[in-house]
């Protein structure tokens, strides 16, 4: 096994030590602080100048810093271009435009500028220079000015290491600008988000209802994303409400928008559009009218008439509601002919289905958030009706006996207390002629 010899040099001590900073520095200007430091105790420069052109005309440059009389910055803030880049003055011509005019490495071995239009007589204590282009996807954007009190005081050796560490150095700049940059539109999309998702939520009812002859309870977990699910309740007059449930496909801002499409629908449904069935027909000619591409919507719309406990309802794609009979320890499914869901075709013909609502049985809508759950010991195990019927199997049917069963036996199951898709549900329970969701 070879031996292991612990470099001794000072130098690399010292390069070690600052490679480290550099690697866990957050911001461009952090970086470039540390790499200034690093090379000034490395390889002195008597003066230096950093030039950018990113955005200008031909001709045109900006001096973004200038330490030419032996001040150095003593924080990363104190030289900053990102944050003074638009206070910094456009200039033209001079020593710095000649050498512009090259695009390419320069070493003046005998330097002697006096009296120049940007620097003034500045840069005549120099006897030496070397200018290094910072390349940016093949072009000379930014470039590093080094200067030197003698005549040819910089080696073949030291120009060339100064031309490679540099363009690494702006290579790792550019990354950082490129980081920030993302966080910060990651930021701005975030709350962009999140104001969708609180629009999305403002558009479910403010209160749940009081039905005569049902009690009723609510619930709407959102995913990390926003997304598309929605209920609602309406009120037709003469004992009769209807109510809604849907889920668009996907999340984000799409599904949202559709969702608010679809809410504005409802509101907007014409007296002469009656019954669940034409009610979902309507709403699919509209939505399939527009031709939202990728984003449709399952949905399942009853009209309940407090009148006879009787439920109508159509179906469109969307998960059929589970009925509890506590009573006799029964829970079924909902029969009954589904349609594509909204959206997908330009026309679709529902069928309504009569559900009788006894007193004491509970109905139990839901969304395929809750069904579609993964997890289990191999966290790829769905939740399913199986899991659904087994979390209500010693539920009293109270609706929010039923919303606190399902929480619980899909926390289990999951472990999580965040969720991939929205998770709605909607119980109502028969109840006696008075009574109420209270």
């Amino acid at each position: 096994m070879p031996t292991n010899l612990q470099p001794e040099s000072r130098q690399i001590e010292e390069l070690t030590r600052v490679l480290r900073q550099v690697s866990a520095s957050k911001t461009p200007q952090e970086s470039s602080f540390l790499f200034g430091s690093m090379t000034r105790d490395l390889h002195p420069l008597d003066g230096f100048c950093s030039i950018s052109r990113r955005g200008l005309k031909d001709g045109q440059y900006k001096i973004t810093r200038a330490f030419l009389d032996g001040s150095l910055p003593q924080t990363a803030e104190e030289s900053n271009p990102w944050r003074d880049w638009d206070s910094i003055p456009i200039q033209t011509g001079g020593f710095i435009g000649e050498i512009l005019a090259q695009d390419e490495p320069q070493y003046f071995p005998e330097f002697s500028v006096a009296n120049d239009p940007v620097f003034g007589d500045t840069l005549a204590r120099f006897g030496s220079c070397a200018a290094f282009p910072v390349f940016d996807n093949g072009e000379a954007i930014n470039w590093a000015i080094s200067f030197r009190y003698g005549a040819d005081a910089f080696t073949n050796d030291s120009f060339i290491h100064w031309l490679t560490t540099i363009n690494l150095h702006g290579r790792a700049t550019k990354n950082l600008v490129t980081i920030g940059e993302v966080e910060a539109l990651n930021t701005q999309l975030a709350q962009q988000l999140e104001r969708v998702a609180r629009i999305q939520q403002s558009l479910l009812p403010e209160r749940t209802p009081r039905i005569p002859g049902l009690n009723i309870a609510t619930s709407y977990l959102t995913s990390n994303e926003s997304g598309g699910d929605y209920y609602d309740f309406f009120d037709l007059g003469d004992h009769r409400w209807g109510i809604f449930i849907g889920d668009v496909s996907g999340h984000g801002a799409g599904a949202a928008t559709v969702t608010a499409m679809a809410n504005a629908l409802l509101h907007a449904q014409p007296t002469g559009v009656d019954g669940p069935a034409e009610t979902l027909a309507w709403l699919n000619g509209h939505m399939s009218a527009k031709r939202i591409e990728s984003n449709f919507m399952t949905a399942f719309y009853g009209v309940y008439d407090a009148n006879d406990r009787t439920l109508i309802a159509a179906n469109a794609g969307h998960p059929a509601p589970r009925k509890m009979c506590p009573a006799e320890g029964q829970i079924s499914s909902i029969s009954g002919a589904s349609v594509p869901p909204l959206g997908v075709i330009d026309q679709i013909v529902p069928t309504e289905t009569e559900i009788k609502l006894d007193e004491g049985e509970t109905l139990v809508m839901y969304t395929d958030g809750i069904t579609e759950s993964f997890g289990g010991n191999d966290g790829r195990t769905m939740f399913g009706l199986e899991g659904l019927d087994a979390s209500l199997e010693y539920c009293t049917g109270e609706p929010t006996c039923v919303i606190d069963s399902i929480h619980s036996a899909l926390f289990e199951h999951t472990g999580l207390m965040t969720r991939d898709d929205d998770q709605t549900i909607v119980a109502i329970k028969g109840v006696g002629r008075d009574g109420h969701d209270g």
